[in-house]
């Protein structure tokens, strides 16, 4: 009898034992999702650097997915201002691009034109520099390691993981330099002028480009001069932005397939189903295939 009192209670304070684990495991779970970051992007391939270098501490969400969204235009709604107010880090290019995320009250911000020291006034498509993503995986580490320095090692080593994946971008940007020895090239907007420079190519048209970029119609001057260098066969190709549709920028292509001269195709925003390497590889494939 004395034996089945002894086997309750210890049964019983087991179960009481049990129940307070599970509960303190439950809560244990519960902070440490809560303590987990919170950091928002304003574009995808940003949100894909700052996703890989975060890992599993926290979540990422970028605003903009869509590649048919320009990021100048976007208007933010409210679910996004809430979004954004929550967060612990706030990521976005700058340089006007996407400014509108300053006034979402972010905890934080972190600006892409800061980590390459890009000033206003400069070209704002800094995702084309070949070593803005490499810098963007670094200084994101280090923001992380001081909002959570517990997993500071975890985000520089992420860092490196990330970096490590863009290499073949740095050898393929590499081995067109030793080939392209100068030559001159057009584009119809500057959105791939950073890569085609560290490429080693000379943009002639930079003029035109700016006019297209704030959708004006480049002067009279500038169009036959570009109309020149294609008909005289002065550049190599010419860069299209697949995604403009202005009607001047359309005839050069026109003019470029009359004179076979070969067109670049290149996008601003990160097309469906492709993560940043795939893109960047799928065109600077198009400049490599044109040295052979």
């Amino acid at each position: 009898m004395l034996n089945s009192k002894i086997f309750k209670i210890a049964l019983a304070t087991f179960g009481l034992c049990l129940t307070l684990a599970l509960s303190a495991c439950a809560k244990n779970q519960t902070q440490t999702k809560a303590d987990q970051l919170k950091v928002v992007t304003t574009t995808d391939f940003y949100g894909e650097v700052a996703r890989a270098v975060l890992g599993s501490h926290g979540k990422v969400t970028p605003i903009i997915t869509s590649p048919s969204v320009d990021p100048h235009d976007y208007e933010p709604t409210t679910k996004t201002a809430k979004l954004v107010a929550k967060a612990d880090l706030a990521v976005y290019n700058g340089l006007e691009y996407d400014s509108w995320i300053k006034k979402l009250g972010a905890k934080k911000y972190l600006t892409v034109a800061s980590v390459t020291g890009a000033k206003i006034g400069q070209n704002e498509h800094l995702w084309y520099q070949p070593q803005t993503m490499s810098k963007l995986a670094l200084a994101l580490a280090k923001e992380y390691g001081r909002l959570d320095p517990k997993h500071k090692q975890d985000y520089l080593a992420n860092a490196k993981k990330y970096q490590a994946k863009l290499a073949p971008l740095t050898k393929m940007v590499a081995q067109i330099k030793t080939k392209s020895q100068g030559q001159k090239v057009a584009v119809s907007e500057p959105v791939f002028d950073y890569s085609l420079e560290a490429m080693g190519y000379h943009i002639t048209n930079k003029h035109f480009a700016m006019a297209a970029e704030e959708e004006t119609d480049p002067s009279y001057t500038d169009i036959k001069k570009l109309q020149t260098a294609i008909k005289n066969k002065e550049i190599a190709f010419f860069v299209l932005n697949t995604q403009s549709d202005s009607k001047v920028i359309t005839n050069m292509v026109k003019l470029c397939q009359e004179y076979k001269i070969p067109v670049v195709k290149v996008t601003e925003t990160l097309p469906a189903h492709q993560n940043y390497v795939s893109w960047m590889k799928k065109q600077y494939q198009q400049v490599l295939t044109l040295q052979k």
